[in-house]
């Protein structure tokens, strides 16, 4: 690889210059520190929660009362990316704490997008990447695990480690209101109350996915002639408004992410309306998160019990013409992680980059558990704690149309058609001046660091993945 020149030296250093982690006095703290060996976890995934629509991470936003009183005096980080905009390739990734390249070069050969979706003969392969679940559960653990949606759960073979595990809008599955996975959940945590044993519980829900939304016809709702409130089963609406190429309403996911055959002041509109009706969806999500924490509070559990907030990607919203999800844009990549941690009694900010795959590698730290395997993600005890940087200088993440790299407030995306885009984020978070004609030394520098690491990922999982054909050749011929 060579060496940055002086010109990415220049534009690169605020990756020295900023944002050491802003925390609270490591002395605050009870006196074991961030540990907490045998605490309950608790994991909320909102998939398609952006950041920036999140009180605590963004002041101006409103929607999100119940998340932010919960997560007041909580470990907060205000600058998390996802390893891509997919949901399979995100949300896999974070679960083993493996980096996306890595889990995407596996799933390309893995996977088959028609349902049951994972090849099932895959599971020896999978059972060797252990996810949370089966680390915690092989520690003891009872693990509890509610999916809503398709591109998770049993279909990514994602139920494994899991002691009870509960699905709505799956194959096979009878209903498909996302909502019920919040509630189950809360029923879940509230059976709990008065056992001892520890428990780690991953919930996901669906409830911010746009084709369509799916909201309670009981409540207040935004009206516009460009919105059909469909009236579904059990008391729902679904809600389209989302359009294909020939202007008729779609729930359909499009084959293409860029609205490119909207006109801008389409674009505009739609990017208005659809922020409103995030908006409306996210507080209908907000407020039933609130029986989540409620049951949490009331179960005398709090004090042995680490929450965790997240999202595994976000969602467009028409930011760059994109109207849903599954690129490299900061909209789809930026995401929440918010860490109630039952020693922390006071906010604590991490300002620095960090990747979403530090996030289980974090939790093992906590409850003084040594990983099953190796991961990519990177354990941030000290760096919440204020007692080093964060080691890693360079974030990647790749879906099926875009790949990234960052360095500092440099980003540099890459699409299949070769077109690149290079951004300073922190000058421009939105993403809407491409700089990358003004300094090709630097595209040319970051693409290659792109794909050198691409290529080290693919040499690893196809080293995996000969290995598990060659115990299957062994099997074969014991067995003949």
């Amino acid at each position: 690889m060579r060496a940055i020149n002086n010109v990415g030296l220049g534009l690169l250093a605020l990756v020295f210059a900023s944002g050491l982690a802003c925390a609270q006095n490591p002395a605050e703290l009870d006196s074991d520190g961030l540990t907490c060996p045998g605490c309950s976890v608790v994991f909320l995934n909102i998939d398609l929660l952006r950041a920036d629509f999140v009180g605590l991470l963004n002041e101006k936003a409103l929607a999100t009362p119940n998340i932010d009183r919960f997560f007041a005096n909580a470990i907060k980080f205000t600058d998390v990316s996802a390893s891509s905009g997919v949901t399979a390739i995100s949300n896999t990734a974070t679960q083993m704490g493996r980096d996306g390249f890595f889990t995407y070069s596996l799933l390309k050969n893995t996977y088959v997008d028609n349902p049951p979706q994972m090849p099932f003969k895959y599971k020896d392969l999978f059972a060797s990447i252990p996810t949370i679940a089966e680390t915690l559960k092989g520690a003891g653990y009872e693990t509890l695990n509610v999916n809503h949606g398709y591109y998770a759960g049993k279909q990514m073979l994602l139920n494994r480690g899991f002691d009870v595990y509960w699905g709505t809008g799956e194959v096979d599955s009878p209903t498909n209101i996302p909502a019920d996975a919040i509630r189950k959940t809360a029923d879940l945590i509230k059976a709990r109350r008065n056992d001892t044993r520890s428990y780690f519980f991953l919930m996901r829900s669906e409830d911010l996915r746009g084709l369509p939304y799916r909201f309670p016809d009981n409540r207040p709702h935004f009206e516009d002639p460009r919105i059909d409130y469909r009236r579904v089963s059990q008391g729902y609406f679904d809600v389209v408004f989302q359009l294909r190429p020939d202007g008729q309403p779609t729930v359909e996911f499009p084959s293409f992410a860029r609205a490119d055959w909207m006109s801008k002041d389409q674009l505009a509109e739609y990017e208005q309306l659809s922020k409103k009706l995030y908006l409306q969806q996210l507080q209908f999500v907000d407020e039933e998160l609130g029986q989540v924490f409620s049951e949490l509070e009331s179960s005398g559990r709090l004090q042995n019990t680490i929450v965790v907030l997240y999202a595994n990607h976000g969602d467009g919203l028409y930011d760059n013409r994109i109207p849903n999800h599954g690129v490299s844009y900061q909209s789809c990549i930026s995401v929440p992680l918010l860490i109630r941690h039952p020693r922390v009694k006071q906010p604590i900010v991490v300002r620095e980059a960090i990747a979403l795959i530090d996030l289980v590698p974090t939790i093992y730290q906590m409850l003084s558990l040594a990983p099953r395997a190796k991961m990519d993600g990177i354990g941030l005890l000290d760096v919440i704690q204020a007692r080093q940087r964060y080691p890693r200088k360079v974030l990647f993440g790749v879906d099926k149309e875009s790949q990234y790299v960052r360095n500092g407030d440099m980003k540099l995306i890459v699409w299949a058609d070769r077109v690149k885009e290079l951004y300073d984020i922190r000058a421009d978070p939105r993403e809407i001046r491409n700089i990358a004609t003004e300094h090709p030394e630097l595209v040319l520098q970051m693409e290659e660091l792109l794909s050198e690491h691409e290529i080290d990922s693919l040499d690893h999982a196809i080293q995996i993945l000969l290995k598990d054909r060659r115990k299957s050749v062994a099997d074969r011929s014991t067995k003949e």
